[in-house]
C-alpha cells in the first residue's frame, strides 16, 4: 500500500519513503499538465511545494518553542522530531545534488538556512518528543467536514521504555483489523492490555465500544497514555464519543487481583505486540485465563490479539501456555483490510497474526 508524502511525514516514515513518495508526486502532476515538455521533479516549482510540505510543521518555526504546548494543542498543525526534520531536509539537498540541481526556491533554502544554524544534538535524546497524525476513515463514504480530523499521539522515539517510543505494528495492525470489523467492539466493554501510546484503544472507542480502559504498567507510559487521551478529546467528541467512555490504568500482568482486574466487568479484552520475550509469556496467559474465566454463568467474553510474529520459539511457547489454560485460539483473515496507518518498515503487516481467544 502507497501512502501520500504528507502521511509519511506524518507517521515519522523513513526518510526516503517520505521524498520517494513526494517525487512520485510531483510525476504525476506534471505528467498531467499539457504544456509540460519535461518532467522535472526536482524544479524550482517543485522545491516550492516540497517547502510547503515540509512547512506544515510548527517545528520548523525558529520561534516555536515544544514548552509552550499546552494540553488543548489547537494551535499546533504537526510537531514532528527536530532531528526528523533537519535529516529529510539533509537528505533531499543531497538527492537534489545527486540530481545535478540547485536549491533555488526561496523558502526551501530558509527552512536549510534555519536547520543549519540550529543547535540541535547529535545524540538521541529520550526527552525528544512529537506528535504523529492520522487521518482515520472511520466510515464508508463520509463527507462530513470535521474540525479535528486528525487523530494525534504523542511518542518519544529515543526512549527506552518500548511503551512509549513508537505506534508498533501489530498496534496498528489490529486498530485496522477493528474497523473492518467493528463488531467486535460495538456496544462491548473493552479492556487493552499492554496499550503503550493508546492508538488501538481510540479505534476501538471510535468503532462503537461502549467503553475502552486501556492498560499498562510503567509510569511513563501511563503519564503519556493519559496525555493522548486529553488532547484527543475533541477529536473523540468530533466523532460523538463521549469523552468519559475512555480511561487509562495500571495494570502488570502477574501482579494483580482478580477481582480489581475483573472490576471494570469487560466484554472484550485486546492487545497488540506483547508476546515479545519469553519471560513475560506466563504471566499474559495467566491474565487472559484470569479474565475469560470470570464472566460468570453467560461467559461470552473473548479475547482478541494481535501479535508480531519475531521469534519462533517465543510464539510456541504463547500457544503452548494457551493450551495449558485451555483456551481455544482461532485466527484470523486479515483479507481486505484497510491500510490507515504508515507503520510497517520494520516488519510488514504480513508477520502479524491476529487471533481472537475462548474458553
Amino acid at each position: 500500500m502507497n501512502f501520500t508524502s504528507q502521511q509519511y511525514l506524518y507517521a515519522l516514515a523513513p526518510i526516503d519513503f517520505v521524498i520517494d513518495a513526494f517525487i512520485e508526486e510531483e510525476k504525476t502532476r506534471l505528467s498531467s499538465v499539457n504544456d509540460v515538455e519535461e518532467i522535472d521533479a526536482w524544479s524550482i516549482q517543485s522545491q516550492g511545494r516540497f517547502a510547503t510540505l515540509i512547512s506544515s510543521s510548527s517545528d520548523t518555526s525558529p520561534d516555536f518553542i515544544k514548552e509552550d504546548i499546552e494540553v488543548d494543542c489547537d494551535g499546533i498543525v504537526f510537531l514532528p522530531s527536530e532531528k526528523y526534520v533537519q535529516k529529510l531536509m539533509k537528505r533531499y539537498t543531497t538527492r537534489l545534488e545527486m540530481e545535478g540541481k540547485e536549491l533555488e526556491d526561496n523558502n526551501l533554502a530558509s527552512i536549510v538556512c534555519h536547520f543549519s544554524m540550529s543547535r540541535i544534538s547529535k545524540l538521541p535524546d529520550p526527552a525528544d518528543f512529537c506528535l504523529l497524525r492520522y487521518r482515520v476513515p472511520l466510515v464508508e463514504k463520509e463527507d462530513k467536514q470535521r474540525k479535528y480530523d486528525l487523530l494525534r499521539i504523542r511518542i518519544y522515539p529515543h526512549h527506552n521504555d518500548v511503551g512509549v517510543a513508537k505506534v508498533w505494528e501489530a498496534g496498528a495492525c489490529l486498530a485496522e483489523y477493528l474497523m473492518k470489523h467493528p463488531d467486535c467492539v460495538r456496544g462491548r466493554r473493552v479492556i487493552e492490555l499492554g496499550a503503550g501510546v493508546g492508538l488501538t484503544g481510540f479505534i476501538a472507542a471510535v468503532m462503537g465500544s461502549e467503553s475502552v480502559h486501556m492498560t499498562d504498567y510503567t509510569d511513563a507510559t501511563l503519564e503519556n497514555l493519559s496525555y493522548n487521551i486529553s488532547i484527543n478529546n475533541k477529536w473523540l467528541e468530533d466523532r460523538g464519543i463521549d469523552t468519559n467512555i475512555v480511561s487509562a490504568g495500571y495494570l502488570e500482568w502477574g501482579e494483580y487481583a482478580a477481582q480489581d482486574f475483573c472490576s471494570h466487568s469487560a466484554d472484550v479484552l485486546i492487545a497488540a505486540d506483547v508476546v515479545y520475550t519469553v519471560e513475560c509469556i506466563a504471566d499474559l496467559v495467566a491474565t487472559v485465563s484470569v479474565f475469560l474465566s470470570s464472566g460468570g454463568k453467560k461467559n461470552d467474553r473473548f479475547a482478541l490479539f494481535a501479535t508480531t510474529y519475531r521469534n519462533r520459539n517465543t510464539f510456541a511457547l504463547f500457544e503452548t501456555e494457551l493450551e495449558k489454560k485451555r483456551i481455544m485460539c482461532n485466527y484470523k483473515s486479515q483479507d481486505d483490510m484497510p491500510h490507515v496507518f504508515p507503520c510497517y518498515f520494520n516488519q510488514p503487516r504480513s508477520d502479524v497474526r491476529i487471533c481472537t481467544m475462548t474458553l
